[in-house]
């Protein structure tokens, strides 16, 4: 019995001795934040109108239509820019629209997106754009509730004591930003000289998820891509959605097939029938974003690292398309961190990130890596258009502005204007 009363007492002191323990086990954890950020749909739908210029703060994609440049505002709207003298570039109005990432433009109608929605102004007048149509609840976004529809989510670096066997998953945060990228990784359809009437239509970066081809619209998103019929942009009709077969990113016309880049890869699809396009090729890589650019026999990808991306490798992959059903990879160059890209059959213009600008020769396109004309540092770059039937012109948007280059002679380009990023 005496030996049974010393174990329940010796028992009892360890779990009294175990209870301080677990209740003084404290440690101090710093962590990222996020807390959801809402919006009402009567905010989300309010009348568009046009504003006075405003400064770029957070500018995403670009898009060239008619001697005039679009720059999305990251979730905020658009800024038009007149630049029918590159070397002068004047802004002229503002578009305020809500959630706005991607756009495309036919016929002096602008359409973009707005959060939930999908939006088509007429900007006939560049200083008075006018509201032509709304399909609502087009997009799918993350999640609503009493206090409206979440459109983003704030951050904020929290000190605190926490008990020891926190996991740090609890509540309205992570420890790593997986809800949105940046401003340039929004991502980012072009519309190709090949594909529609450039005096009809405009070109978009090679980040973007809109691309226009004849009378449709086709909109990378998420495992679809979206066809709506646009003969009226005014009142675009929502055909069958096609499977992407990857997580699209970004879509790009060129010729007869659309380009969709993604996640995993790229697929091809023919648009001989363009109310649904059909899947006749692909290939695949290892994790990371994915943009696409065309020249002649060549599609020309970039990989590149990120919270958005979760892959490991930054690389410039050529493939030959010659034979369309069968895209097969050629080289595979290292690079330092590839984003958005524009290619000719005399360069490539490759954004590095915080690595700026490199123009390689592309005369050899399975040597292009190897053969680098010219780098433009210290400045991001995050994605270009080349205008074609201009005077070698060259439009840059990157995280502190939006820049233009004179790239007649590709190994000594010339900056001839740059719009500022003006934080607030």
């Amino acid at each position: 019995m005496k030996i049974l009363n010393t174990f329940i007492f010796i028992s009892l002191i360890g779990l009294f001795a175990t209870s301080c323990t677990k209740d003084k086990c404290r440690q101090e954890v710093t962590y990222t934040k996020y807390d959801p950020v809402y919006s009402t749909y009567e905010e989300i739908r309010a009348e568009i109108q046009s504003e006075a210029p405003r400064d770029l703060e957070n500018p995403g994609k670009i898009y060239f239509y008619q001697n005039h440049i679009f720059i999305n505002e990251f979730l905020k709207g658009i800024h038009i820019i007149d630049n029918t003298n590159p070397e002068n570039p004047t802004p002229i109005s503002f578009i305020p629209v809500l959630g706005n990432i991607d756009m495309a433009i036919k016929n002096d109608q602008l359409i973009v997106d707005n959060y939930t929605d999908l939006v088509t102004l007429d900007i006939s007048d560049l200083n008075q754009v006018r509201l032509l149509n709304r399909e609502e609840d087009v997009f799918w976004l993350n999640g609503s509730d009493e206090n409206g529809v979440i459109v983003r989510y704030s951050t904020e670096e929290v000190t605190e004591e926490v008990d020891c066997d926190w996991q740090g998953r609890n509540g309205g945060f992570l420890l790593d930003n997986s809800f949105f990228g940046s401003a340039a990784e929004a991502g980012v359809g072009t519309v190709s000289p090949g594909g529609v009437d450039n005096n009809a239509s405009g070109i978009g970066g090679s980040f973007a998820r809109f691309t226009l081809y004849n009378d449709y619209l086709y909109i990378a998103q998420d495992w679809q891509i979206r066809v709506f019929e646009i003969s009226d942009p005014a009142a675009p009709g929502e055909r069958e959605s096609v499977n992407a077969r990857l997580v699209s990113e970004t879509a790009y016309v060129y010729r007869d097939h659309l380009f969709i880049g993604g996640t995993t890869g790229m697929n091809i699809y023919d648009l001989s029938n363009p109310e649904a396009p059909n899947y006749i090729s692909g290939y695949s890589h290892m994790l990371g974003c994915d943009p696409v650019a065309i020249s002649g026999d060549y599609a020309y990808v970039t990989i590149h690292q990120g919270t958005t991306c979760r892959g490991d490798l930054d690389q410039l992959d050529v493939l030959d398309i010659s034979n369309i059903f069968n895209p097969i990879l050629k080289e595979s160059f290292p690079m330092e961190s590839p984003h958005g890209l524009a290619a000719t059959p005399e360069a490539l213009y490759l954004c590095e990130g915080d690595f700026g600008l490199k123009i390689f020769d592309n005369s050899d396109p399975l040597k292009v890596g190897d053969n680098l004309l010219s780098h433009y540092v210290n400045f991001e770059a995050y994605d270009v258009i080349y205008l074609p039937g201009q005077t070698d012109i060259l439009l840059l948007i990157g995280a502190d502005g939006f820049y233009q280059f004179d790239v007649s002679d590709p190994s000594q380009p010339r900056e001839i204007s740059y719009l500022p990023v003006i934080k607030s």
